[in-house]
């Protein structure tokens, strides 16, 4: 009866052990579902929180390179605007020197023409002075000579006393050969007329001059010569 009692007790406690075992396995095994499932909803919000700052990540890149394109667009832009400011410069600078390369240029060949005109001219008059000195004989340019003289003296009245008003003490003639009295003292009157006070009047001979008259009243020169009338004549002659 007592061998029974054991295995009944054993019984009863195998089948509590086994209740509690299953209850302890339930509870168990629910906390694990549960946590599983919370587990899970934070995988799944971790993958939407990625998903959307992937996204985010996707349209920063997006906008960076967008950006770097619109900067580089720019960079383009400004290098070729400053490309063709430095070509217009480089083109103007050069129109520019072209320009004065070529007024240098032409203002040479103008100065150097007219030292080409003005040596041709003076050695055109020296060879017609040179003819004029073979050709005539002594008295006909001492002929031409008082004729020229005379000349002068007649101009040298009609000019306005205030053109030849001048601060001298002498004057000087200068002719190819001496001059007359009548000439000498005409001379003299004009200019002591025109100055208002006596003058010394100095003369000299010039056989360079050829014939004519040069009278020198300090910085005014009176040019009378027939060397000088040659001169004037050679522009008119050249057309």
């Amino acid at each position: 009866m007592l061998f029974w009692q054991l295995i009944l007790m054993q019984a009863v406690t195998l089948g509590i052990l086994l209740v509690l075992l299953y209850l302890l396995y339930r509870r168990q095994l629910s906390f694990a579902l549960k946590r599983l499932q919370q587990l899970h909803q934070q995988n799944l919000d971790k993958e939407v929180t990625l998903n959307r700052e992937l996204e985010h990540a996707k349209l920063e890149r997006q906008a960076e390179i967008e950006k770097g394109r619109q900067e580089v667009k720019e960079l383009k832009d400004d290098a070729r605007e400053e490309a063709e400011k430095l070509r217009e410069q480089m083109l103007t600078k050069a129109k520019q020197e072209a320009g004065a390369f070529l007024t240098d240029a032409a203002r040479e060949r103008d100065a150097l023409k007219h030292q080409l005109s003005s040596e041709i001219q003076e050695s055109s008059v020296n060879l017609a002075c040179g003819m004029i000195r073979e050709i005539f004989s002594q008295e006909a340019r001492q002929e031409l000579e008082r004729e020229l003289v005379d000349e002068l003296i007649v101009e040298l009245r009609k000019i306005e006393k205030e053109k030849l008003k001048v601060q001298i003490k002498e004057a000087e003639v200068v002719s190819s050969c001496p001059l007359l009295d009548n000439q000498k003292n005409a001379i003299r009157e004009i200019i002591q007329d025109a100055v208002g006070h006596h003058i010394q009047l100095e003369e000299r001979t010039d056989a360079s001059i050829i014939s004519g008259l040069v009278i020198n009243l300090g910085g005014l020169v009176l040019d009378g010569s027939l060397s000088n009338k040659l001169r004037k004549m050679m522009p008119y002659l050249r057309k």
